[in-house]
């Protein structure tokens, strides 16, 4: 993991991190994976209080449960397609990076999660709610 470079309390956010290597804030968040054990998410973004950033996290969030299944079954058909099928996600070390808007979700945003894992970068892209595609970054 990269250095804290900055810490802040956000009366929106709560605690987000500057960090090294990265251009922005992040704020992170536990969640569970299918087999029970528990990945890193890091929200990015670059300006704390933008409203429209705010509100797409909201929304994000909100989705949260139809999104995250979808991720998870998109990533590993990537991952397979690279050969990478077998290559288990490690908690310890990989992570989920979610770029969060800075224009409205509803009008068709463009944003990504990206699992920053040991073997490669798994990049989903989406428009709106929409998958729009997908790469291995190696």
């Amino acid at each position: 993991m990269s250095e804290i470079l900055e810490q802040i309390d956000h009366p929106f956010w709560g605690t987000v991190q500057r960090r090294s290597g990265y251009e922005g804030w992040d704020l992170e968040q536990a969640e569970s994976l299918p087999n029970g054990t528990t990945t890193m998410l890091r929200f990015g973004f670059d300006d704390p209080s933008d409203p429209t950033v705010q509100e797409n996290y909201s929304a994000i969030r909100t989705c949260w449960s139809e999104i995250w299944p979808r991720i998870l079954n998109r990533i590993a058909q990537m991952k397979s397609a690279y050969g990478y099928g077998d290559t288990p996600l490690n908690p310890a070390f990989d992570w989920f990076s979610i770029s969060v808007p800075t224009d409205p979700l509803a009008t068709g945003a463009e944003w990504s999660v990206m699992l920053q894992a040991a073997e490669a970068g798994w990049l989903i892209d989406f428009e709106g709610w929409e998958d729009s595609g997908g790469q291995g970054v190696f």
